[in-house]
């Protein structure tokens, strides 16, 4: 079999047979941070004559003949050894690995991995398994549900890749347990002149926040694009504006650097924000609810508002990724405003339980959103006073 490249099968077997292909690594960077999370792992071709053949030209063909599951278990080896060299220098950054639905037709991907994880050649928690959104949409075999669900128990994390090219991307995130998603670069990249684009983007953003999943976004080429993202609350980017795919002595050279990009977790606090109105939303719905249908109706579950100021999504922020700003007055003046309106929110919810009258439901719903609006309020101000501190970080990239 030959390609429309003069590539043949043969000639890919025997690549891969005599060493030739190997990996590529492009950095990612945490926008809560500012510091480099980890890197995507991408096969490259390098011929005997020192030309590097990339993957669009030979992947096609593997996947289609089915030989993309011989290359996945041969070069995962390969993988384990880069990763035992890049987690010696920093143990915390996650290499992700390009997999896709046909590798999990049987056991043997889901084996290797296992054993390389019992054997200790590598921590579960470092490794990312990608798979693109177009790889599972029409695949919903019981072997794939069962790898899948296998590499989650290993502590092994599952990115959506490409999320955005397909058309039911939605549904594709409620039937498969990834834990993070990547936004097209295609998308990333039309934010630029296409107001529907950042519109998308912006949306995705919300969505894997509500859904308490990581967000990355890829093709970021722009220091315009960076600061869009990170203003809007992703988790992750990568792109040629911050390292491009490099071979492993290029990037272990990149990690030694240490470089330092914009990292304050603005676009976070404005999620902070839109979760407390929506948190305050689901509670006042849900009182109503019982006032006038009484608390039998099931339909109230999906609204129910979290009562534990710990465990509400601001909370979560206040108490994780919000630490960032501990030193900061307005940041800890959050605390016991916060504390208190979870308070009001279980009195309103036991007046409403009890039979309270409807006045004085109005009377407490009152109250409560004279508490939310000062909360939000100080958040506002967090926000204002870190966007204008976030200017003054100097970019150090390459």
């Amino acid at each position: 079999m030959v390609d429309e490249t003069g590539i043949s099968q043969e000639s890919l077997a025997a690549a891969l047979q005599k060493g030739e292909l190997a990996f590529y690594y492009q950095p990612k960077v945490s926008l809560v941070t500012g510091r480099m999370s980890g890197g995507e792992a991408l096969l490259r071709w390098i011929r005997s004559d020192g030309r590097v053949i990339m993957p669009n030209a030979f992947l096609p063909m593997a996947e289609e003949s089915g030989f993309i599951t011989t290359i996945s278990r041969t070069m995962f080896p390969k993988l384990v050894e880069d990763m035992f060299i890049i987690n010696g220098i920093d143990a915390g950054l996650v290499t992700s690995f390009n997999l896709s639905a046909c590798d999990f037709a049987d056991q043997r991907m889901v084996d290797l991995i296992d054993e390389a994880i019992r054997f200790e050649q590598l921590n579960a928690a470092n490794l990312q398994v990608e798979l693109t959104e177009a790889s599972v949409i029409n695949e919903d075999n019981l072997m794939l549900r069962r790898s899948l669900k296998a590499l989650t128990g290993m502590g092994v994390k599952l990115a959506m890749d490409d999320y955005g090219t397909g058309y039911s991307s939605i549904d594709s995130l409620s039937k498969w347990p990834f834990s993070t998603v990547k936004i097209d670069q295609g998308l990333i990249r039309r934010m630029v002149e296409s107001e529907r684009s950042t519109t998308i983007v912006q949306a995705s953003i919300r969505m894997a926040h509500q859904l308490k999943m990581d967000i990355v976004a890829e093709g970021v080429e722009t220091s315009e694009s960076y600061d869009f993202l990170l203003h809007s609350g992703c988790t992750e980017a990568q792109g040629f504006w911050i390292g491009r795919p490099m071979p492993l002595d290029e990037y272990l050279a990149f990690i030694r650097r240490d470089q330092r990009w914009s990292g304050l977790p603005t676009g976070l606090i404005h999620m902070a924000i839109l979760d407390h109105v929506q948190w305050r939303q689901a509670l006042i719905a849900q009182v109503t609810q019982i006032a006038f249908n009484g608390n039998s109706d099931a339909a109230i579950c999906a609204s129910r508002a979290e009562l534990d100021s710990h465990r509400c999504k601001l909370g979560q922020w206040y108490y994780g990724a919000g630490r960032e700003f501990a030193d900061n007055e307005l940041y800890r003046a959050l605390e016991r405003p916060h504390e208190r309106l979870h308070r009001l929110g279980a009195k309103l919810l036991e007046a409403a339980q009890a039979g309270a009258a409807r006045a004085d439901l109005v009377e407490k719903m009152r109250l409560l959103t004279h508490e939310s609006a000062m909360l939000l309020e100080l958040l506002q101000e967090l926000e204002n006073e870190a966007l204008l501190k976030g200017g003054d970080v100097l970019y150090q990239v390459t």
